[in-house]
């Protein structure tokens, strides 16, 4: 795990961790820090004479001289949280009575992070971790969220889903200051799916089933909650939100038919209607069954998406520059990295690249974007070729060589690819 721990500073952390399988922990970690943009580091040094795992850690996107550790000892009966405002270089140590799961910033307010515990509890700290105060319990994971600055009135807000004593589960919010059973709000009258509920931008998403009948739900501007409605031939089984920018939702839809596929839609402003914009995007089930789909975000260039189309067992990959309106294929580079011809020209041979996972574990998946450099985009594991198997494999002509790791490099106007490399 690294951690660069921002763009005016020299600082970088890194986190090696020794993960024993058969036991399901973490039995050794090390902390390496850098001050001079990663030319040497120097091993940090938390408990001198005691064991201390580092199980994660976190740094502050408001701050980022603030860094927080999640360790364990195998001397201490409670976890600890070792505490940083200087990035890193000095650590302050702070028991806590539960054992946390994952630590959530608040957006704008530095000091302010909520802590979601290993028992589905959640507690608050308004003075970055050195107090605790327990906020709610039976709280889903992964499904709380700290208001939204501009959408929100109270700053202090908590939207999240918790399980009530009847074993339902429902949308409730509360302030982090005055969070009891007589001021939780339930903006949503009935209960809702188990892990549904989503809190983004202008708009709160959840789904809730009745009588064998499941309908997704969407809220704009903490509106009154109506059903999304997609048209009628669409059947989904399951519904994944993409992207909320610009006041319109983009959701992957997966219909009655399809296994290994999901279709995008584009909703109107309030996120209510939606129409069909790319259909039979390639997905993957990961662990605990959450869903991975082929689709990225770039960041910062509004709009702008790449897309793994599959059709016939094959993968293409697709660019929109206008939110799923039109779709093309990637111009190919025209020479490779040693100035070399590569002799794919559209519309027999384009370039295709691994988004978000690549079935071969041989091959490197993943595209990275920044909103600090727009029209910027670093591809892995690309290929210029006719076009991908299900596999993650070229097929067609002039494939790249599979030792290394090939980048491409998206400029400009975005219509121009570069090859480089990288060796493994």
């Amino acid at each position: 795990m690294v951690h660069w721990t921002g763009e005016n500073s020299s600082v970088i952390l890194i986190l090696t961790k020794y993960y024993h399988a058969d036991m399901g922990k973490v039995l050794e970690s090390s902390l390496w820090r850098s001050s001079d943009f990663g030319t040497s580091y120097t091993k940090l040094t938390l408990q001198p004479g005691v064991t201390t795992v580092i199980d994660n850690f976190y740094i502050c996107p408001t701050n980022k001289r603030k860094v927080v550790l999640v360790s364990s000892s195998l001397s201490d009966r409670d976890q600890s949280l070792f505490l940083s405002t200087d990035e890193g270089a000095t650590f302050q140590k702070q028991l806590v009575p539960f054992s946390v799961e994952t630590l959530i910033f608040h957006p704008k307010e530095e000091d302010k992070v909520l802590a979601y515990s290993k028992e589905s509890t959640l507690y608050v700290s308004s003075d970055l971790g050195k107090r605790w105060t327990l906020l709610r319990e039976r709280v889903t994971k992964d499904h709380v969220f700290w208001a939204v600055s501009g959408v929100d009135t109270d700053p202090d807000l908590v939207h999240m889903e918790t399980q009530d004593l009847g074993g339902g589960f429902r949308y409730v919010t509360c302030r982090i200051h005055n969070c009891s059973d007589k001021t939780l709000t339930a903006l949503f009258p009935g209960h809702i799916d188990h892990s549904s509920l989503t809190v983004q931008d202008d708009y709160i998403f959840f789904k809730a089933t009745a009588t064998n009948r499941t309908k997704y739900y969407v809220s704009y501007r903490r509106n009154e909650f109506v059903p999304m409605k997609l048209p009628k031939y669409a059947l989904p089984q399951d519904l994944q939100i993409i992207s909320t920018d610009e006041s319109q939702v983009f959701v992957a839809v997966q219909e009655w038919h399809q296994t290994d596929t999901y279709n995008l839609y584009q909703s109107d402003t309030r996120g209510v209607h939606y129409s069909l914009v790319l259909e039979d995007v390639r997905s993957s089930r990961q662990a605990e069954d959450s869903v991975l789909i082929d689709i990225l975000e770039v960041r910062g260039v509004k709009g702008v998406f790449l897309a793994n189309q599959k059709t016939n067992g094959k993968v293409v990959t697709l660019i929109t520059y206008n939110k799923g309106r039109d779709w093309d294929r990637l111009r190919p580079p025209s020479t490779d990295m040693n100035g070399k011809p590569t002799n794919c020209e559209p519309p027999d041979c384009h370039l295709h690249l691994h988004l978000r996972w690549a079935d071969n574990p041989y091959v490197s998946g993943t595209v990275h974007t920044k909103d600090t450099a727009p029209g910027l985009i670093m591809g892995a594991g690309g290929r210029v070729s006719r076009k991908l198997s299900n596999h993650g494999t070229a097929q067609g002509v002039n494939t790249w060589p599979t030792v290394g790791t090939r980048y491409v490099l998206l400029c400009g106007k975005m219509d121009r690819w570069m090859d480089g490399w990288m060796a493994n």
